[in-house]
């Protein structure tokens, strides 16, 4: 008997159909996508973000031979030569005309030729790549363990991620998941040697040293786990747990001053950290009239900046009389102009060092180019030499004016001279005199009439201007020139 299916029971059908005809096709996409960003992260040298890209590209698609040759890129590019192979080996098992991995593994094969250690252990990895194709993208242990977890069923969660690890030891978020879970059942010593295994393989992850640092600090190592804070931070410096975690270590040490910088610094990451708030206030109880204390010392030692940060934590919470206060509002006052004075010298050496790097390179400006086109030259930075012939005073500073002609006497002539300002005054020195050679490296100020107040005679046009960043004196009878920097 003929069975006639209804017009549901079709549509149901062809429902069914789509879902599963559909079901690669929508794999494939999501793993290419993830490619394409784990490329992007590639390309940018964030290899750690570009691994696991390429690492979902291969649990969404298996049988993606592009996702196994890019992970063998990740691994070679950071040493791992052996779990390069394995990876490139899977692209080429998949994809027999994969041209890319075959040069790979050429290359490598080429690299270990004469390591006869290494091409044992790559040789060795060969069952483990028959596990792999078979097994690749299958990682039902490490959901099974996910969902365990959500549950709160941690061990029965840490055998099936330790089942996850078998065929993937060297996935780092693997390694991580299983320390914490023996970290949150307390087995400290299983969760240090776990995430050391992670670090391992993810050596610019800085959760990693953080996680290792919160162990030791469990377990009473603080020097450790200050070491272990610091290794994060220098890997990732605005990780606020990080500095957190450091500040604790610090108060456990008693080391109230440290711990109150380190809170500090939360707070200037994250300036809503209740947390942070709270044990700078407790620092302050600790420390009460030490921030006042230690903020003069350093105050009359010239160290503002560390005078000024405890001065100011002494004014937010120290029990301090009205004098005190006084006191710390003119030091704050005074520390603060002196920061703002060493930032702006800052400023001026950074630019005169500047003005001296950039006067080398253009030794090729000439004297003679500036003064048929000086405008054009103004700010410009510029080598000259040549012989003082006479100076003056201008605006409190001694100036020296310089002729470059040999073959000219400045006294008629000084077509061929241009003025140095100095920034400072000059030293008193035999050698700083009219009668030396003199060598600057500087800026283009602008231009002027000279006049000459040995011989009272004017220039004939306007000459140029330097203000100097380095010039050199150089004198006989003295054999040593002087150098002098600003």
């Amino acid at each position: 008997m003929t069975r006639i299916l209804r017009p549901h029971t079709h549509r149901i059908a062809l429902f069914l159909f789509c879902i599963f005809a559909l079901t690669p096709i929508l794999w494939a996409s999501s793993a290419k996508l993830h490619i394409d960003v784990g490329l992007n992260h590639f390309y940018k040298k964030r290899f750690l973000e570009a691994f696991r890209e390429f690492k979902a590209a291969a649990e969404e698609d298996p049988r993606n031979a592009e996702a196994h040759y890019n992970m063998g890129r990740v691994y070679r590019l950071q040493g791992f030569l052996k779990e390069a192979v394995v990876e490139f080996q899977t692209a080429v098992t998949i994809d027999p005309t994969y041209s890319a991995a075959r040069r790979e593994l050429g290359e490598i094969g080429s690299q270990i030729e004469g390591d006869i250690t290494t091409k044992l252990k790559i040789e060795g990895q060969e069952e483990a790549l028959r596990q792999r194709i078979a097994e690749v993208g299958t990682n039902a242990a490490e959901k099974r363990g996910q969902i365990l977890m959500q549950k709160g069923d941690l061990g029965r969660a840490i055998t099936e991620f330790e089942a996850a690890v078998q065929s993937d030891p060297t996935n780092p978020k693997l390694n991580k998941v299983i320390g914490f879970l023996y970290y949150r059942t307390d087995k400290y010593a299983d969760a240090l040697g776990w995430y050391e295994k992670a670090e391992k393989f993810a050596p610019s992850d800085a959760e990693i040293p953080y996680d290792i640092g919160l162990i030791y600090l469990k377990t009473g190592d603080t020097e450790r786990a200050i070491e272990s804070f610091n290794a994060s931070i220098r890997l990732s410096p605005e990780l606020v747990k990080a500095q957190f975690g450091l500040g604790e270590a610090y108060e456990k040490l008693g080391r109230y001053e440290d711990a109150a910088f380190q809170y500090r610094k939360c707070l200037e990451l994250n300036p809503n950290l209740g947390q942070a708030q709270d044990r700078v206030r407790d620092m302050a109880a600790h420390l009460g009239f030490t921030y006042f204390s230690r903020g003069s010392l350093y105050y009359s030692q010239g160290e503002y900046q560390k005078a000024e940060a405890l001065l100011s934590l002494s004014r937010q919470y120290g029990s301090l009389t009205s004098q005190q206060h006084q006191q710390v509002e003119e030091m704050l006052t005074a520390c603060r102009y002196w920061l703002g004075k060493q930032k702006a010298e800052a400023v001026i050496e950074a630019g005169r060092q500047q003005t001296r790097t950039e006067s080398y390179i253009n030794k090729n400006i000439s004297f003679e180019d500036v003064i048929r086109n000086p405008n054009a030259y103004i700010g410009e930075a510029v080598e000259w030499e040549g012989k003082a012939t006479f100076s003056d005073t201008s605006k409190g500073h001694t100036r020296y004016f310089i002729n470059t002609n040999p073959s000219v006497d400045p006294k008629s002539n000084m077509d061929y001279t241009f003025g140095v300002v100095f920034p400072d005054s000059l030293p008193s020195d035999q050698r700083v005199s009219i009668y030396s050679q003199i060598l600057v490296k500087g800026k283009i100020l602008g231009i002027e009439k000279l006049l000459n107040t040995i011989s009272s005679v004017q220039s004939s046009r306007q000459q140029p201007i330097i203000e100097a960043a380095e010039v050199t004196f150089t004198r006989k009878p003295y054999s040593d020139s002087l150098v002098i920097r600003y």
